[in-house]
């Protein structure tokens, strides 16, 4: 038995999720279409994990390109967004999809936790 190395999973998840948002994108789907969902399950566990992976690349995008402005002296979270909107218009798309899911809750609030205080629009507290 062969155990597979961390990097070998995360390229390989990499692999799925975007194999799976070029399907979604040419068939026009922002949910999961039931075709993937075994294939889905297998590799995250769930909708869930999926979901939880989609928004780590999301956020891991927006917080570089956010880095990138206030090295350049802007410290605009809203034009850090449109752009990467605008570079990953599906993936956001799918996220905004599932909006409710409580996957996404708890990435969301860390996220804008962090944002919080990288632009420092408020006090950032000890957890």
């Amino acid at each position: 038995m062969s155990i597979l190395s961390r990097s070998a999973i995360v390229r390989r998840r990499r692999t799925l999720v975007h194999v799976v948002l070029r399907d979604m994108a040419e068939t026009g789907n922002t949910t999961v279409p039931p075709w993937w969902e075994s294939e889905i399950q297998r590799e995250f566990g769930g909708l869930d994990g999926f979901l939880a992976e989609l928004s780590r690349q999301w956020w891991t995008a927006y917080a570089a390109h956010l880095d990138a402005l206030i090295e350049l002296g802007s410290d605009d979270p809203t034009q850090a967004w449109a752009d990467v909107s605008e570079q990953m218009p599906h993936l956001r798309a799918v996220l905004d999809s599932y909006t409710d899911a409580s996957a996404l809750a708890e990435a969301e609030r860390r996220h804008c936790d962090v944002l919080r205080w990288t632009t420092r629009r408020e006090s950032r507290h000890a957890a």
